[in-house]
């Protein structure tokens, strides 16, 4: 899948040993089957709901933080802009497992536009850098157990649930249940439990959990703030926008079918974005070659700068600083690693992933449109200034299986051709983007060669 599941984050965070503090236990009392009938309807009404603005106040060394923020129920995603430890704000989007942050841009949340630039990622729960972070991770977890596709047994609530009390949110009547996470799980045992507080449709009006401070943590739904959901989309680090996968047509299935054939005898220019560590992206810029199989880069990261070459037989890099490609590689300084080599795992990872997935993207004949019919998946369409562009997923050979729309690539095709591949790594979604482009072969050094192939 494209995020890591959210019973996972909870239990990275020991979530089952954490519940609500000690309360008036006098003043509750049994839910009623209307009551445990509201409870049970509460996830799939939300997850049929649109987006909404919440106001998230969170208790911290005594003090109350307070953050801003609107949760799409669907994806599900929340996007936020946050207080952090040195007084500022930073803007946040979140899904199930994984975080995105980047500098504040107080002017661009207000307008509810995302950035599309300066986005590192990081694991939820086990990436966070902060007391803050981790208290904003767990919160962010538990809002993503408050939807699902379809209701959950009311007989379960009944004998689970307990009413505490009455009150009033933002003018509204409502009545607050104290009730176990709603999370399904593999795990046996007592689930932490949480406060609902729902009006007399049932809509969640407030949600209230203990994230380990002696006070909870609460979300307010502000169910009357009207607002353009249109821009509320992930970044693509994070997956981008929505997906509803379907079959694909004749029409599709034969382009599908002839990218890579396309490919055989061209050349590309490359932009690779790879989330490689918590808060770590290498970047870098070079060309594929399909006529040789050669991919030439210069990569930046954390470590600095490095240049780039990898065939089908291996690779190597080569510590640089200076910020340009040079159009031909330096005949020295190569650190070479064939495919063979017992320690290659030590050095292969996502940036190499993708890099050896772009050089599959060549074959001398095109496949057979049928299977691919069968095999493939339209995920959406991005309406982008230079036209439609398809993004689909089929399998290549050695491809394991997965769930349709959970593969660990997906393809972008513009125009017939391959305009982007990503590839779902541990810390976000990695990106190639193409340009065809008639590129000078690259000539490498001979030592290198005999090494790589």
């Amino acid at each position: 899948m494209w995020v890591t599941a959210v019973i996972a984050a909870i239990a990275l965070a020991g979530w089952f040993a954490v519940s609500c503090g000690p309360t008036d236990a006098n003043a509750e009392r049994p839910v009623s089957e209307e009551e445990a009938a509201l409870l049970a309807g509460m996830r799939e009404r939300n997850h049929d709901a649109d987006p909404v603005a919440v106001r998230m106040s969170v208790p911290m060394d005594g003090e109350t933080v307070i953050a801003d923020g609107y949760l799409d129920w669907r994806l599900p995603m929340l996007y936020a802009r946050v207080p952090d430890a040195e007084g500022d704000h930073r803007l946040v989007q979140a899904v199930p497992g994984l975080v995105a942050t980047r500098a504040d841009d107080e002017a661009a949340f207000a307008e509810l536009r995302v950035p599309e630039d300066g986005w590192t990622t990081r694991q939820m729960l086990s990436g966070a850098g902060t007391p803050l972070e981790t208290t904003f991770d767990i919160l962010a977890s538990s809002l993503f157990t408050l939807t699902a596709e379809q209701a959950d047994d009311p007989a379960v609530l009944g004998a689970q649930a307990t009413w505490r009390e009455e009150g009033v949110i933002d003018g509204e009547p409502v009545d607050s249940f104290r009730a176990p996470i709603m999370v399904e799980s593999d795990e046996r045992g007592a689930s932490p439990e949480a406060l609902y507080s729902l009006d007399e449709e049932g809509n969640l009006r407030r949600f209230q959990v203990n994230t380990g401070e002696e006070s909870l943590s609460a979300v307010d739904f502000l169910r009357d703030v009207g607002f353009d959901p249109t821009a509320l989309v992930p970044v693509d680090l994070l997956g981008g926008p929505a997906i509803e996968p379907s079959a694909v047509d004749e029409d599709l299935a034969a382009v599908i079918a002839a990218v890579r054939e396309r490919n055989w005898s061209r050349s590309a220019t490359v932009e690779l974005t790879v989330p490689t560590a918590d808060g770590q992206i290498t970047t870098g810029t070079g060309s594929i070659d399909w006529r040789t199989m050669t991919a030439y880069l210069h990569l930046t990261d954390a470590a600095g700068q490095r240049l780039f070459l990898a065939r089908p037989g291996g690779y190597a890099t080569l510590p640089v600083d200076d910020g340009e490609l040079p159009e031909t590689p330096p005949a020295e300084g190569w650190a070479a690693h064939a495919l063979t080599d017992e320690d290659v795992a030590e050095t292969f990872g996502p940036v190499e992933s993708l890099v050896y997935r772009l050089l599959e993207m060549s074959a001398e004949e095109a496949e057979d449109a049928e299977a691919i019919a069968e095999s493939a998946f339209l995920l959406r369409v991005d309406e982008t200034d230079g036209g439609p562009v398809q993004v689909v997923e089929f399998p290549v050979a050695g491809d394991a299986e997965a769930a349709v729309g959970r593969s660990a690539f997906r393809y972008h095709l513009s125009d017939e051709r391959l305009s982007e591949v990503e590839m779902v790594s541990y810390f976000g979604v990695a990106s190639a983007e193409l340009a065809y482009e008639d590129y000078p072969m690259v000539e490498i050094p001979w030592a290198v060669s005999e090494q790589i192939g």
